[in-house]
């Protein structure tokens, strides 16, 4: 079963990101989400398998559908992109269970495998949205996509879980411009690409 098959409204679902909310991931345990949620241990083994999928399932949970931004603009989509991250990463569930996931999957290997999964998965929508800005010639085409990718979701990701401070939608525009003028730097076109992203950002 996928885990985005399920919603928040589950009574599983729910009792998982309650327990992690309260006790961290370390803490919880199959016993007492089948305790708070009225499920049975059986039933709950039978849909996600085991306490790393079930962990995974009430992560994705916790996520709005992702909207793929399309603004016409390199820039404007990157925006679009990084206010859905800091979205999910402001709400005070969401973002403590998620930096209680980080942190467990350092010690457990099958919530690695599933945290390495997920960011794929987010990922993947920025490397389409810089490839859709390297094909209309707003970003140099040698760009090394991985990399900007980083510098981009990197600085939300690290102030909220490793810093444990709150993230916020007034800081996406400055990162963007710093990350696309540094590209425009590295590619030797000055402030080019920068000023394109900007026309086309403007103008949708």
């Amino acid at each position: 079963m996928s885990p985005r098959e399920r919603t928040p409204q589950d009574p599983v679902l729910a009792a998982t990101v309650d327990l992690i909310a309260e006790r961290g991931v370390d803490g919880l345990n199959v016993e007492a989400v089948a305790a708070v949620s009225g499920v049975s241990k059986a039933t709950i083994y039978r849909h996600w398998g085991s306490r790393a999928q079930l962990i995974y399932a009430a992560l994705w949970s916790l996520q709005r559908p992702s909207v793929e931004p399309d603004t016409g603009s390199v820039r404007g989509d990157l925006i679009g992109l990084l206010e859905q991250l800091v979205d999910y990463l402001s709400n005070p569930g969401s973002g403590r269970v998620f930096s209680s996931f980080v942190d467990a999957a350092a010690r457990d290997p099958e919530l690695a495998v599933l945290q390495s999964e997920m960011i794929r998965t987010k990922r993947s929508a920025y490397a389409l949205v810089i490839g859709r800005g390297i094909g209309r010639g707003e970003l140099p085409a040698e760009l090394d996509i991985e990399l900007v990718t980083d510098l981009l979701m990197s600085p939300f990701i690290y102030r909220r879980v490793v810093g444990q401070s709150r993230v916020r939608r007034a800081d996406i525009a400055p990162v963007v411009d710093t990350v696309l003028a540094g590209v425009a730097s590295r590619s030797g076109s000055g402030n080019g690409a920068t000023a394109r992203a900007h026309r086309r950002s403007e103008a949708t």
